[in-house]
């Protein structure tokens, strides 16, 4: 491990060796560096001890290394590391290296993982001589984080709503699919949809990428289109069903309060429509719903006599009355 067995002063000269000369690149600047070609350039720096494995993703500009260090490994050790390893994958790669996210597993726990994000910036900034060592190990820091493990994702299976809408997406295979995955349960979780076994198979497949075990989460990835999907319907017609009844019971509500204030008006089929209107009133106080019957009375009863239609007045009486069981007459 550098940084552990060197001076203060041997440290400075290892660090300008490294960001100070640049190294030209033996790949195509059109070619996207490959997870073989990041491990290599890694390794063959000799930045890390030869027992260290190294795992790594790529994916547009974002370079995630991978790897189990000791717990005892100090913080400015590992912040040292990612310097290092940044700067021989900018030297290698160029331009396509935008940010390198450094997760160093603890080889005691794999669950504890320490991370480092160096970007390119700060890479650039410290090889032109504008901030120094001191500087720049003081801006970068050491995040403490878990990763996901197991078969099932349990940790995750009753998490809350906020722990969903919090959650970031790991770099790597089909990120930009992973995202909107995790955009889809995120909504899933805001509108009360079934997201817990959705969101701790993400949370699997999202630790396992961060582990740098991609093949094994084409299998989860294959099963999330299809739950997410069915999920999703579920909610929509929930949702649809839940504004239908609004609406209804929206309707009920108004026909009932016209109904309090209603009366026949004097004129043609009177004694009829009087009737019908009577009968509509004892269901309504027998505690029935009926909007049905008071709007077929407003809409096909009432409105035809106020525009003069008789004819579709005498349609709609007679056809409440055989509703509500009065005898229908056809005597007007």
């Amino acid at each position: 491990m550098i940084g552990k067995f060197v001076s203060k002063s041997a440290l400075t000269a290892l660090l300008v060796m490294f960001l100070g000369v640049s190294v030209s690149s033996p790949f195509p600047a059109f070619a996207s560096p490959t997870a073989s070609q990041l491990v290599e350039a890694v390794t063959s720096s000799k930045v890390l001890p030869a027992s260290v494995r190294v795992n790594a993703q790529y994916s547009m500009g974002q370079v995630s290394i991978y790897m189990y260090r000791s717990g005892r490994v100090s913080d400015n050790d590992l912040k040292i590391d990612s310097v290092l390893i940044t700067k021989v994958l900018k030297d290698k790669f160029g331009s396509d290296v935008k940010q390198v996210q450094l997760n160093f597993y603890d080889s005691g726990n794999q669950r504890d993982v320490r991370q480092c994000v160096v970007s390119q910036a700060q890479v650039e900034d410290f090889a032109a001589r504008k901030i120094g060592q001191d500087e720049l190990l003081k801006y970068l820091a050491i995040t403490r984080t878990q990763a996901s493990t197991g078969s099932s994702g349990s940790s995750y299976a009753n998490a809350g709503v906020q722990q969903v809408l919090s959650a970031t997406c790991a770099p790597g295979y089909k990120e930009g699919d992973r995202h909107i995955m995790l955009i889809h349960i995120q909504e899933l979780a805001k509108r009360g949809g079934n997201y817990q076994k959705l969101f701790a198979l993400y949370k699997q497949m999202d630790g396992m990428i961060r582990a740098g075990q991609a093949e094994e989460v084409v299998p989860i990835y294959n099963q999330m289109g299809p739950l997410l999907t069915t999920e999703q319907a579920i909610v929509n017609q929930r949702t649809a069903e839940a504004s239908s009844d609004a609406a209804l019971k929206n309707r009920e509500a108004a026909v009932k309060a016209q109904m309090l204030s209603y009366f026949p008006r004097y004129g043609f089929a009177y004694q009829r429509r009087v009737a019908i209107w009577s009968a509509i009133k004892r269901l309504a106080a027998s505690g029935r719903d009926v909007t049905y019957q008071a709007s077929y009375l407003f809409e096909h009863v009432d409105n035809p006599f106020y525009a003069g239609k008789l004819e579709e007045a005498k349609a709609g009486i007679v056809q409440l009355e055989k509703l509500l069981g009065i005898p229908v007459t056809y005597d007007w």
